[in-house]
C-alpha cells in the first residue's frame, strides 16, 4: 500500500493553498457586482481552505518546503488583495486596512528578496500571536462580508452604529495591536536573515 508520505494526496495542501489564491478574483467580482451573499459564501470556502490545509499537513504528516512557504503566501495574498476591497465598502476600520497591508506588504518581500537576489535559506515557524493576527484579519473580512449581505438583503440596515459594526470596530482594535507587535519582532528577525544572523521567522 502507497505511503501517505508518496501518495498523491500529500499535495491536497498545497491544493487548497492554490485554491485560496485562485478565489481571490472571484470574491472580489462578485463583490463589486453587489452579489454579497456568494461572495460571503466564496470568501467563507477560502477560510475554509486555510484551516483545512494546515490541518491536513499535520494530521498526515503532509508537510513539505513547498507547502511551508505556499501557505502563508496564500495567506498574505488572500487578506492583502480583499483587505482594500473591504475598507472601500465601509466596514473596515482604516488604521486596521494601513497596518495589514504594510506588514504584509513587508512580509510578501521576503521572497524575491531573500530567495531570489540574496540566495538566503530561511525557515518559517510562526508562533501564537502572528497567528493569533492573521486569525482576527480573517475574522474582520468576514464580518465585513456579512454586514454587506446585511446591507443588501435589508432596506433598514444601517452598518454605522450597529452591534456588527462596533463589534468589527472592537476586533479591528486588538488587530491593530497586534499588527503593531508583529511589525516590531517582524522587522529585527527580517535584518538578522538578510545579515545571515538567524534563519527562522517566528
Amino acid at each position: 500500500m502507497e505511503s501517505s508520505q508518496h501518495s498523491v494526496l500529500r499535495y491536497i495542501p498545497n491544493c487548497l493553498s492554490i485554491l485560496r489564491i485562485l478565489l481571490i478574483p472571484v470574491i472580489i467580482w462578485l463583490a463589486q457586482d453587489n452579489w454579497a451573499v456568494p461572495a460571503l459564501l466564496a470568501f467563507s470556502l477560502g477560510a475554509l481552505t486555510d484551516l483545512l490545509d494546515g490541518q491536513l499537513a499535520r494530521r498526515y504528516r503532509w508537510h513539505s518546503q513547498m507547502g511551508a512557504l505556499l501557505d502563508p503566501v496564500a495567506d498574505k495574498l488572500f487578506v492583502l488583495c480583499l483587505l482594500p476591497l473591504m475598507w472601500n465598502f465601509g466596514p473596515v476600520v482604516a488604521v486596521f486596512a494601513v497596518l495589514v497591508i504594510i506588514r504584509y506588504g513587508i512580509q510578501l518581500t521576503v521572497f524575491p528578496v531573500l530567495m531570489g537576489w540574496l540566495r538566503r535559506p530561511f525557515k518559517v515557524a510562526p508562533r501564537f500571536l502572528p497567528k493569533l493576527a492573521t486569525a482576527v484579519a480573517f475574522i474582520v473580512l468576514g464580518l465585513g462580508f456579512l454586514q454587506n449581505v446585511l446591507v443588501e438583503v435589508s432596506d433598514d440596515y444601517y452598518f454605522s452604529g450597529s452591534p456588527l459594526h462596533t463589534t468589527i470596530g472592537a476586533i479591528s482594535l486588538l488587530g491593530c495591536l497586534l499588527e503593531i507587535y508583529v511589525l516590531l519582532t517582524f522587522l529585527p528577525r527580517y535584518w538578522q536573515i538578510i545579515r545571515g544572523k538567524h534563519d527562522t521567522f517566528e
